[in-house]
């Protein structure tokens, strides 16, 4: 194996003008051995485990080379990373024997396309693979989340919505909500509204994915500059009736699926979706 990995190396540093040594190390020392121990552990062939390896280091050095992979201390992540880095490692081995380099090629191909797509695609799906139990059925099961950020929900919205409550400063202490924005029937972008966009920087932002429990996606790097709107729907005046927390809103937002509010002085996002 190792002269193996010394000829891919090789090849990739001629290949590749972003080639990253350091990071090609790190992935040796951390996540290839992970990925060798576990493989190890679930008994797997030592013919079957080679060929995994070899598979898993080829495309390893690709996504490093095309800039996919990211370091451990840039402090960003995306699909590709994480998959390469934790999901990889940590869960193929569990896959039938028959599915496991197809697993791997899906996860490839899966982290390349959402190269892509906007940014806050990738940050659904972080969110979403970080916690995986397994990587069995993976590209139906993603397939499936791809369908339900992007198209619209079949329950409209109505004024007997269900509330849900998002705290943003878990994300960020120091996140104070205003204006608001869709990026997808189930997306909802929240600025900051005080830390705008300046040039050469992003706003403070924040995303929800505002499912039946809404999940909070994190920073959105969005460039945008969306005016604070304040026009309660029927749900949101609804709301005020009968929650005390609601009220004195900052600003609001609506399609024909959701509705999000945020608070005069508060951190909360209140969140309307069907009952």
């Amino acid at each position: 194996m190792s002269d193996f990995v010394r000829e891919l190396e090789e090849n990739a540093r001629a290949r590749f003008v972003r080639w990253h040594p350091a990071l090609w190390s790190e992935l040796l020392q951390g996540p290839a051995q992970a990925l060798g121990q576990s493989l190890d552990a679930a008994g797997v062939s030592e013919d079957e485990a080679g060929q995994l390896m070899r598979s898993y280091l080829q495309l390893g050095a690709e996504g490093i080379g095309l800039g996919y992979l990211y370091p451990a201390t840039s402090g960003r992540l995306n699909v590709f990373t994480l998959a390469w880095s934790t999901l990889v490692p940590r869960l193929l081995a569990a896959v039938p024997s028959a599915r496991r380099a197809d697993t791997l090629a899906q996860l490839w191909n899966l982290g390349e396309n959402l190269e892509a797509a906007p940014p806050w695609v990738q940050r659904v799906f972080c969110r979403v693979c970080r916690d995986l139990p397994s990587l069995d059925d993976i590209e139906a099961r993603l397939r499936r989340v791809a369908a339900s950020v992007l198209e619209a929900p079949s329950t409209p919205l109505h004024a007997s919505a269900q509330a849900q409550w998002v705290d943003l400063s878990r994300e960020d202490t120091r996140f104070l909500p205003g204006a608001v924005h869709f990026l997808a029937p189930t997306v909802v972008c929240v600025h900051d509204r005080h830390r705008l966009a300046a040039a050469g920087r992003d706003a403070a932002t924040q995303g929800v994915w505002l499912t039946e429990t809404p999940l909070p996606l994190g920073a959105m790097g969005c460039k945008e500059a969306p005016p604070p709107t304040c026009e309660p729907t029927a749900a949101l005046v609804s709301l005020e009736q009968r929650d005390a927390r609601a009220g004195e809103w900052f600003t609001t937002g609506a399609n024909d699926w959701r509705a999000v509010a945020t608070m005069q002085t508060s951190q909360w996002l209140a969140v309307l979706v069907p009952a």
